[in-house]
């Protein structure tokens, strides 16, 4: 079953890569993971993980030019990930859904709820209440369990090729553990 998922997520991805650049679904699903905190998340995610590996591999004098090397594949690792996040986008959220979800995550109510809900003001928690009443809201609200659990196999898979790719390419290079 896991393969099966796996399998799809990868043709999924690879299809939606070639028309990324064209496609405004993918465009606005983009501005909304990176409204919502998402893309900032996963983009901390990458900086920890070379810290740890600059760590583990710290006996082995591996080049500050190869760590930058390796560093300057993060943004096309981000741009994989935002194309499997755009995909678990479409089996939940039209695109009228995802134009809503920017117009929330960029307004200043969106902002402080991303940034620290306890500074939200009574008039923002109306808006979020309004908000989550419409059937956009309900969608995100309906849709919530499943999509962590999308989420969280799509960062798995995503994170630990990342990280095996990094490995070997050290490995490559002459630095293994």
């Amino acid at each position: 079953m896991m393969k099966k998922f796996l399998t799809f997520i990868l043709l999924v991805s690879l299809s939606t890569l070639t028309f990324a650049q064209t496609d405004p679904y993918s465009e606005d699903v983009k501005v909304c993971i990176k409204s919502n905190g998402t893309y900032d998340y996963y983009a901390d995610v990458v900086d920890q993980m070379f810290t740890m590996l600059k760590e583990q591999y710290s006996a082995k004098s591996v080049p500050m030019s190869l760590w930058k090397e390796l560093e300057d594949t993060k943004s096309e690792s981000m741009e994989e990930l935002s194309q499997m996040l755009v995909s678990a986008y479409r089996g939940y959220f039209s695109h009228d859904d995802v134009k809503k979800m920017n117009v929330l995550y960029q307004s200043k109510t969106g902002r402080t709820m991303i940034k620290d809900a306890q500074s939200l003001t009574e008039g923002d928690k109306v808006v979020l209440e309004s908000f989550y009443e419409s059937d956009t809201g309900k969608k995100i609200l309906g849709s919530q369990e499943d999509m962590n659990k999308l989420m969280s196999k799509i960062s798995e898979m995503w994170s630990s090729d990342m990280y095996r790719n990094v490995v070997a390419k050290l490995t490559e290079k002459g630095f293994s553990l």
